[in-house]
């Protein structure tokens, strides 16, 4: 803080304005934050699109249990009962949440324990690139049902973008799995090389669209602050002036 020029005196107007200045750079940066508004907003608009991406893995899952279940039908059919059985408890607690029950009374723990369900429904999901395609798998069939996949969950997150947790808990676990079989499968080769360019451009598509999400509801939900003041009863502050005009002004 500068020093005043004129010590024991009371400061000027530039000088006061320097102290202003001086003390608005050391103030510290806050988070821009969304309103609650715009949070319970981007909750109703992931809750409308859940339906259509928890649909696309069911669609995919069948789709890859039926090509895969000719050569390997007990590994198929033990993945599509993990899948569908983790879709099950996702679709109820949206449906739930949709209908008004208990749940939308509270959309913040709804959002926590839907996403919490979609790690499950993602590892289920993602897993069948593990479960159905052992070693020595037509590459053909594995490959296909592997960018299935990937391409699967990664639409699903796409409709998740409004809530970025619900979206990397849709992504990430899927990816992993995929990945790991291809390498697994051809090693670093170009199916692996061309899954994981599709997986980072997934990856930043999604984080993009979130981010256009995020800046249209804090747009249309803007944050407000009201300056908040004590207003004294008239009785009280009535007596206040009274008793203050009746006492004797001070030396």
């Amino acid at each position: 803080m500068s020093q005043l020029s004129t010590p024991g005196l009371r400061p000027t107007v530039h000088e006061l304005q320097q102290l202003a200045r001086e003390a608005g750079k050391r103030r510290p940066r806050r988070r821009r934050l969304l309103s609650r508004a715009a949070r319970l907003s981007l909750i109703d608009a992931m809750s409308r699109s859940a339906t259509a991406g928890l649909a696309l893995i069911a669609g995919v899952s069948i789709f890859v249990a039926v090509s895969a279940g000719a050569l390997y039908p007990l590994r198929a059919g033990v993945w599509a009962v993990m899948v569908m059985a983790a879709l099950y408890l996702s679709r109820r607690l949206t449906k739930d949440f949709r209908a008004g029950r208990r749940s939308a009374a509270r959309p913040f723990r709804w959002r926590a324990n839907y996403t919490a369900s979609l790690v499950v429904v993602a590892a289920s999901f993602g897993a069948g690139a593990l479960i159905v395609f052992p070693d020595g798998a037509p590459s053909e069939l594995s490959y296909q049902s592997l960018t299935l996949i990937l391409a699967a969950a990664y639409g699903a997150a796409f409709l998740h973008a409004a809530h970025g947790r619900a979206a990397a808990a849709l992504a990430l676990p899927a990816a992993a799995c995929v990945l790991g079989s291809a390498l697994r499968i051809g090693g670093l080769a170009g199916p692996f090389a061309a899954l994981a360019g599709a997986s980072l451009a997934g990856l930043a598509a999604i984080y993009f669209l979130r981010r256009y999400m995020r800046a249209r509801a804090a747009s249309r939900f803007p944050r407000t602050s009201y300056q908040r003041r004590e207003a004294e009863p008239p009785s009280l502050s009535g007596a206040a002036d009274a008793e203050g005009a009746r006492r004797p002004a001070s030396a």
